[in-house]
């Protein structure tokens, strides 16, 4: 039986507006309430994947910034997991931004707060409490999980002067409409890291764990657990090494899959069932 279940956010969880699939969000919620660990597991910010988890209405550990970062935020100490880029070099990078007058953020954990170069223009509405300007001869307290770098030109600059991997960190660029965006994490940094690490706390074997998503950076976390389920209308990698594939069209992927696992006698039977 399945005694955790990690799921992706974009284009599995969140639908094209960024917002929670109702259904999918109610299975979870019935399902958590049963007992089982259910994860956000998200390549993006601890903040982002906190908010998802709110939604949700449940508790316990997240995995963020693809698998650098395990929290719990209900806990004293909510640290679990953490694979940052060594302060050393967060620091060399931050230098950077800072002669390049580039936009560089480091996101330190739960609690604490995201160092920037600068703010980026009309940012004021979505800052955050832990949203900090930091200045060049302000010391990093801790290993970044990941450090993101917006723009254009300035990116190809970071590639030129850094590289796109050293002994302690590596890059992966992400195309968007107008800019381009740079995530700096620690080398070999993926979602089926932090969730083995988790699973291992919680006494749980990889055949009890049932992951979901869509996208490159969960093909390691689908491979990892003892059940993958792929988003149909996701890359055909994850599909190749999936369980279960979502149809297609499917308005909703999650619900899907957890349908499908208690059909197979994977889960306790929950209600709101729908046919996919």
């Amino acid at each position: 039986m399945i005694r955790m279940i990690a799921c992706d956010l974009d284009g599995t969880l969140l639908d094209p507006e960024a917002r929670v699939r109702p259904q999918a969000a109610s299975h979870l919620h019935q399902l958590w309430e049963q007992g089982i660990h259910i994860v956000v597991a998200t390549g993006r910010s601890w903040r982002t994947a906190l908010r998802v988890q709110q939604d949700l209405g449940i508790a316990g550990p997240i995995l963020a910034h693809n698998g650098a970062y395990v929290f719990d935020p209900s806990k004293s100490h909510p640290d679990l997991y953490r694979h940052g880029v060594p302060a050393s070099r967060s620091q060399e990078m931050m230098r950077w931004g800072f002669r390049h007058q580039a936009q560089l953020r480091c996101y330190l954990g739960f609690q604490k707060p995201v160092l920037f170069t600068r703010f980026p223009e009309d940012y004021e509405p979505w800052r955050k409490p832990e949203d900090r300007m930091t200045s060049e001869s302000v010391p990093i307290e801790s290993d970044p999980m990941e450090i993101l770098l917006l723009g254009n030109h300035k990116v190809d600059q970071f590639i030129d002067d850094f590289g796109w991997s050293g002994p302690d960190y590596e890059l992966t660029v992400f195309s968007h409409l107008g800019y381009r965006e740079v995530n700096i994490c620690a080398p070999g940094v993926t979602k089926a890291e932090g969730l083995q690490h988790l699973a291992q706390m919680y006494h749980i074997e990889a055949s009890q764990v049932l992951a979901i998503g869509d996208g490159q950076n969960d093909i390691p976390m689908l491979q990892w657990a003892g059940v993958g389920a792929a988003v149909g209308e996701g890359l055909e990698a994850c599909r190749q090494v999936a369980d279960y594939v979502s149809p297609v069209p499917c308005p909703d992927p999650v619900s899907a899959a957890l349908l499908w696992a208690e059909r197979q006698s994977l889960l306790s039977p929950f209600s709101g069932k729908q046919g996919f």
